[in-house]
């Protein structure tokens, strides 16, 4: 039997720039309730026989700690603005990451350990180089257009996001659900969350 998996970099959500993304997720992300994390996904969506997740679990664990070894603070993620990506029916609104080097580094290993799980090669994982934070998916473009003026007043500063962990989360019952922080990030202090500003 097989299970859904992904893996995502999570965030610590007690700053305003995470609760504005909250807020505005609530009220125009069809997938909130079946994912209410605040998350990015650096490795979208496979499938593995359900035996194997655990030995998936263990290696992804040993990537990750060999990677962020004794390096587990003030990892940030910074924003450049909105975008839209317009995929058939669906218009999808997200937030621009800057992509690091290190970060994108572990993407591409955690990427390669996931695809190497896949039994069927019809069903590789495509490799989108695109990783992005969704805040909104729309069907109609006038939806789409007063969503964006929306989200020009609610986020006319981008700051930063703090990394909490990376986390391997499953499917359940249509359900997206943390089944492991594979590695977790040092909290910041409260000054350290007074982000730097980036005009959009």
């Amino acid at each position: 039997m097989n299970t859904k998996l992904f893996v995502g970099l999570t965030f610590f959500s007690d700053n305003s720039f995470a609760k504005n993304i909250e807020s505005f997720r609530t009220r125009s992300d069809s997938k909130f309730q079946t994912n209410p994390y605040l998350h990015l996904p650096i490795v979208p969506p496979f499938e593995i026989d359900v035996t194997e997740v655990k030995k998936l679990k263990d290696e992804l664990v040993e990537e990750l700690e060999a990677f962020y070894f004794e390096n587990t603070e003030h990892h940030v993620l910074n924003f450049t603005g909105m975008d839209v990506q317009e995929h058939k029916k669906n218009k999808i609104l997200y937030l621009n990451p800057l992509i690091e080097e290190e970060l994108s580094l572990c993407q591409e290993s955690l990427f390669a350990i996931c695809q190497s799980y896949i039994a069927d090669r019809e069903k590789k994982l495509k490799e989108s180089k695109k990783t992005f934070l969704t805040i909104g998916r729309y069907h109609e473009s006038h939806d789409l257009h007063s969503a964006i003026d929306q989200a020009r007043r609610e986020f006319q500063e981008f700051t930063a996001l703090h990394f909490e962990s990376i986390c391997l989360f499953s499917k359940n019952n249509g359900t997206w659900y943390r089944e492991a922080d594979l590695v977790s990030f040092d909290k910041p202090s409260n000054t350290f969350l007074q982000s730097s500003i980036v005009s959009v």
